[in-house]
């Protein structure tokens, strides 16, 4: 199994820093504001993550050619579908309101990636190493992006009933 520590690059922040088994650290990710676009340096490598537009889908690009695509088959869903050469993954939330998220091959759990508690941003990836790095690091922004996007929403929700109720 493979441990990564995930921290943010600021208390606001969606960007991080990831370490390995809380040693040095491996690589840092980016999530493009309300983009769905992102980067990931790991070593000396650099990633894009490319977002089709009007779609439910991401690529993992190295010098510009894929090298992982994740699916979201239901926008009002949790979950997505992720293949690369070697195999195909499920990413999902474990339950509605949870921010666990579970990585599934074959309908076996063989990962998880979940805050470090409550009320933080701050994660671990805990996942079996024959998923290659590069792809533990992009199921884990897939996740970020979900938390983000849920962050935004519930602010956005509670603007619009302060102004409702005049508060």
């Amino acid at each position: 199994m493979t441990v990564l520590t995930c921290l943010p690059q600021g208390l606001c922040s969606w960007n991080y820093t990831v370490t390995a088994d809380d040693c040095d650290v491996i690589a840092f990710m980016e999530l493009g504001s309300m983009t769905g676009q992102g980067k990931i340096t790991l070593g000396s490598k650099h990633y894009d993550i490319n977002h089709i537009w009007l779609s439910g889908e991401w690529q993992l690009e190295l010098d510009g050619s894929a090298i992982a695509t994740a699916v979201r088959p239901n926008p009002l869903t949790r979950l997505f579908e992720i293949s690369d050469d070697s195999q195909a993954l499920i990413l999902k939330a474990s339950t509605p309101f949870s921010r666990l998220f579970v990585i599934e091959h074959n309908d076996t759990v063989i990962g998880t990636i979940q805050p470090v508690h409550a009320m933080t941003r701050r994660a671990t990836v805990d996942c079996s190493s024959s998923i290659r790095r590069p792809v533990q690091v992009f199921l884990f922004w897939l996740t970020v992006l979900v938390w983000e996007q849920s962050q935004r929403q519930q602010n956005s929700t509670a603007f619009l009933n302060n102004a409702a109720t005049g508060g």
